[in-house]
């Protein structure tokens, strides 16, 4: 059945679960983390359409934690977005929830949603958890030579663990040494805890389906869980505010639980390698156990086995909720690993990722930019002009490549065939002299860009002094205002200066790509957010419907855009600011993606700029 309600109808529920918050007294009231985690597993049990591909073991753990009182809850939640290690309880300290951690860590452990000390058995996490008084304490019980002890903390660790490899006992066996130091380590260290693998992996699970559909990104895992519970509080306090839309699901993103459980693990596989990103690791780099390269080969097979059960099992989801599938997570895991490689100067193998991406059609998107990335790594990074050529003509005959990016592509065959001198000899004949902005017979099909005419864009040239004392391309600005006084700038603050002292504009705006995007969502903002598109909006968190950077966005609403454009040619620059003021009136601040609305100093602004616009369209 179809589910049909309105965001904003969730949201005043939400707002009403703050007020009787408000009214409860101190003792009783719910910390915001502990309420909003609390939401977000009653949300996906009872009543999120893919509340059926969770275990029965995730309901009864959630219904385990209900069981808990308000101090473990708000305990276990603060625990379970800190980073899955160690800790010590004498180092865990939230007053708001009870001056003393140790019972209530006591009981979680006993419940089971904490691990205690008794499997805390590699010693290099016990050294880690020992402050550096202890460290050396320990090193002097060691009858350690007294070098290790004046060393830096991560040295004195590498030392203790490398005595046992270096310095054979007299009895015993370097395994006893090893079990000496985490017994009296972890005797100095006193109770610790860590969160229980196996039943965060279900909170984990169930966090994910909350977020699927929603504006934020849940990428590295701890992390997208704080950024969920901290924009929920943000969206109840009035700090974020989404627009209005309905909500209409007609259709599960996943089958079955098979399917969601092989998505789950394609995010965790995609989670490593931007944990491996963040920490600047090389693809040979071992992180949270294996390399970047290892990863890339567990997501390359992962890739080809989805592909060849869609192949199996007939059609898939509508290629914009394509994203919510284990081939597609895994597709873009390559995509991750390629950077890695290109990062590293490895554009060999970063070439070979990018191919086998590219060699199958279900799971990709921005196919354009893959096959850029493509052309250009083997034209200027390889010096492969065969095969970039090739890469092209493969790329040409791609159905989902869009003008823009066909436009690049001939161009960049246009640079190599006037430069390489092998071109001459290629079977099909020479291609020198293709024009940019067509393209020849390929195979007796003949492949059209456009016929719309292309226009150079103006050139300005401005002349500016360098600030010499600055090895940064930076520009010296002299203020009129105030006689022998100078600022300075970058180049972008320098040619704001130019036009507003030179030319006299009224209204400078440096934001890149960012004037268009805003003035496009301000003027289709009824159509982006129309009602009677079936689940494009899944949830009350979205700042866009799912579909808005697919070709179905504007097949699924082309009535609609067709009206639109064609009152705008006809709209008078009068017409146009008067409705861009309306939207401006009724949704200024609302969460839209591409909309910055901070970008014009004022609604005044945006006028000037429709009307600039507009002139240089006339």
């Amino acid at each position: 059945d179809n589910v049909v309600t309105s965001s904003q109808a969730i949201k005043r529920k939400a707002d009403s679960d703050i007020q009787t918050d408000e009214k409860a007294s101190v003792g009783e009231r719910e910390a915001y983390y502990s309420a909003n985690f609390k939401e977000i597993l009653r949300t996906v049990l009872y009543g999120s359409p893919e509340k059926h591909v969770l275990s029965d073991q995730a309901a009864k753990t959630a219904n385990r934690f209900f069981e808990l009182s308000e101090p473990h809850q708000q305990l276990y939640v603060r625990l379970f977005l800190r980073k899955r290690q160690w800790l010590r309880v004498s180092n865990i300290s939230y007053p708001e929830i009870n001056p003393s951690m140790d019972l209530l860590a006591r009981v979680l452990v006993e419940q089971g949603f904490l691990e205690g000390e008794s499997l805390l058995d590699d010693p290099a996490e016990v050294l880690a958890l020992l402050q550096v008084k202890e460290l050396k304490a320990l090193c002097k019980s060691l009858n350690l030579p007294a070098s290790v002890t004046g060393t830096q903390k991560a040295a004195m660790i590498s030392c203790v663990l490398r005595h046992q490899a270096t310095h054979r006992p007299l009895f015993g066996s370097s395994a006893s040494f090893l079990a000496t130091v985490s017994k009296k380590g972890k005797a100095m260290l006193g109770r610790c805890v860590r969160v229980a693998e196996g039943l965060a992996d279900h909170f984990s699970r169930i966090m994910l389906l909350f977020s699927l559909s929603n504006s934020w990104v849940f990428e590295e895992e701890q992390h997208g869980c704080q950024q969920i519970i901290y924009r929920m509080l943000q969206v109840k306090i009035g700090q974020v505010v989404y627009p209005e839309y309905d909500i209409s699901v007609t259709r599960s993103l996943f089958a079955s639980s098979q399917d969601f459980e092989r998505f789950y693990a394609a995010t965790k596989l995609e989670q490593m390698v931007l944990l491996a990103a963040e920490r600047g690791a090389s693809p040979d780099d071992v992180t949270s156990g294996l390399s970047v390269k290892e990863l890339s080969e567990i997501a390359r097979s992962e890739l080809d086995d989805e592909v060849t059960k869609a192949a199996q099992d007939g059609p898939l989801l509508p290629r914009f909720l394509l994203p919510f599938t284990a081939g597609y997570v895994n597709a873009h895991t390559l995509g991750l690993c390629v950077d890695h490689f290109e990062k590293s100067g490895r554009y060999q193998e970063a070439c070979s990722l990018l191919k086998h991406i590219l060699s199958q059609d279900v799971f990709t998107s921005h196919r354009g930019k893959l096959w850029e990335r493509l052309a250009l790594n083997l034209d200027q990074h390889l010096d492969r002009k065969e095969e970039c050529l090739d890469a092209v003509t493969k790329a040409l005959q791609d159905p989902h490549l869009r003008p823009h990016t066909r436009l690049t592509l001939l161009q960049r065959r246009q640079r190599v065939t006037r430069m390489a001198a092998v071109v001459g000899k290629r079977k099909r004949g020479s291609t020198t002299g293709v024009c940019p902005y067509e393209e020849e017979e390929e195979g007796g099909n003949t492949l059209v860009i456009s016929e719309m005419p292309l226009h150079n864009a103006p050139e300005v040239f401005i002349q500016g002094k360098l600030c010499s004392s600055s090895s940064a391309a930076l520009f010296v600005v002299s203020n009129q205002a105030m006689s022998g006084s100078h600022t300075i700038t970058r180049v972008e603050g320098y040619a704001s200066h130019h036009y507003a002292t030179q030319d006299g504009w009224p209204c400078i705006v440096h934001g890149e790509g960012s004037v268009f995007t805003t003035l496009f969502g301000l003027l289709m903002w009824d159509i982006i957010f129309a009602p009677g598109i079936d689940d494009v909006f899944r949830s009350p968190f979205q700042g866009a419907p799912l579909d808005l950077f697919t070709s179905e966005f504007s097949m699924r609403r082309k009535e609609l855009i067709e009206a639109r454009l064609d009152w705008m040619r006809g709209a008078k620059v009068e017409e146009l600011q008067s409705e861009v003021e309306r939207i401006w009136n009724a949704h200024c601040g609302k969460a839209c993606v591409g909309v910055d609305w901070e970008l014009f100093a004022t609604q005044d602004d945006t006028k000037v700029c429709l009307s600039v616009q507009s002139a240089h369209t006339n």
